[in-house]
């Protein structure tokens, strides 16, 4: 037999070839030192084992040196073989596991059926290789939405999870920009409007009952919060409630800004159960978030609680998009139906669903188009 055109056998291609410098390197100390393991071969001359050093003998021109497996769990050989000399990842074992999920138990097809009857189980393989079953889910799910990142968690270069965070990104970009589309040919509502605006210039075209929003919380953006209690002053009617919700980490600074030029009310809380954004620099879990309260004047409204909570963010649309279901819970214990609610960091448009969902009147701004289109699109909808 040509050594070139030997076959492989299905199971020598569960773990990744050699590349680039490894492989080159590999050749260099095979045509220096000749072949020294072996190449092990099935009871059918099928290379089971030793794919690098067989393309690097026939690179270099060195002889190739085989040995017979005579058993029939080629398989589990092959694995316990390649474990024992690879020092691979958790990302990368369940690459392979994938790989060997629903291959016969012994890794043969040309024997009788009994000695295959059972084939390998996504959990038997995920055992196999020491890893999580739910690494070996993550690893398949990624394959099929994008198949792209297979070779690179093959190769070490990039982990399950972070694999499955593209996706999802993918994903949700994806989504957006379907949604946007389609938000682009909206007509303007009696009930609602959403500009593309910055709230430093932007002229409302009303006076609103409530502004209820959520400001970016990043340190960069501290200073818009206290823009955000200047403005409040013109777009509030008298005695018009201003609700911002916002992170801790800076909540001191907060306060002092925007007291300066707006009337501190209260503080409510707004639970978010199992949400676990750990706070390391602080060693804290929060486990709920502060809406602060400033009025514009003496408020006269419906009388509220001050515990309000959140079902599960929702990031698909946007990345620090907040649940419809905890924005309905600040809205309908808050505001009364035909009121007006302003939001001058829609996003994707969350505020604005739960306003015309509990029957407020609603008008929002964003500095992202794409954010406006989206929110139009949501808005559009539910009004529908």
């Amino acid at each position: 037999m040509n050594e070139s055109d030997r076959p492989y056998h299905e199971v020598s291609s569960i773990f990744p070839l050699m590349q680039g410098a490894d492989f080159e390197a590999l050749k260099t100390d095979i045509k220096q030192n000749g072949l020294l393991e072996p190449i092990w071969i099935d009871r059918d001359g099928k290379i089971i084992d030793g794919r690098n050093r067989h393309r690097a003998c026939l690179d270099t021109g060195t002889p190739v040196k085989f040995r017979t497996y005579e058993k029939d769990d080629v398989l589990t050989f092959v694995i316990g073989l390649n474990l024992h000399r690879r020092h691979l990842n958790e990302t990368q074992r369940a690459v392979v596991a994938s790989k060997i999920a629903n291959m016969p138990q012994g890794g043969r097809t040309d024997i009788t059926p009994s000695a295959n009857l059972h084939k390998v189980s996504q959990p038997k393989a995920a055992s196999m290789l020491n890893v999580s079953p739910r690494t070996v889910a993550t690893v398949k799910a990624v394959e099929k939405e994008a198949p792209e990142l297979l070779e690179k968690m093959e190769r070490g270069e990039i982990t399950a999870h972070e694999a499955s965070k593209k996706v999802a990104e993918k994903k949700r970009t994806q989504e957006r920009k379907e949604i946007a589309d389609a938000g682009q040919s909206v007509p303007k509502a009696d009930k609602w409007n959403v500009w593309q605006a910055d709230i430093t210039t932007w002229q409302a075209p009303r006076q609103y009952d409530f502004i209820i929003t959520d400001p970016p919380y990043p340190k960069e953006y501290l200073p818009l919060y206290e823009v955000l209690a200047q403005r409040a002053n013109e777009w509030l009617k008298p005695g018009g409630l201003l609700i911002a919700m916002c992170g801790q980490s800076y909540l001191n600074q907060i306060y002092e800004m925007m007291s300066k030029h707006i009337e501190y009310y209260w503080t409510l809380a707004y639970l978010t159960p199992g949400q676990s954004a750990s706070l390391w620099q602080k060693n804290v879990i929060p486990k709920w978030k502060p809406l602060l309260v400033f009025a514009n004047g003496k408020y006269s409204g419906k009388m509220f609680g001050d515990v309000y909570e959140s079902g599960e963010n929702s990031k698909e649309l946007h990345k620090w998009g907040q649940s419809e279901s905890g924005m309905f819970d600040v809205i309908s214990g808050i505001c009364l139906p035909g009121q007006y609610i302003l939001d001058p960091f829609c996003g994707a448009g969350t505020t604005g669903v739960a306003a015309i969902k509990h029957g407020c009147l609603f008008d929002g701004i964003d500095l992202d188009q794409d954010n406006v289109n989206i929110s139009k699109g949501r808005i559009n909808d539910e009004t529908a």
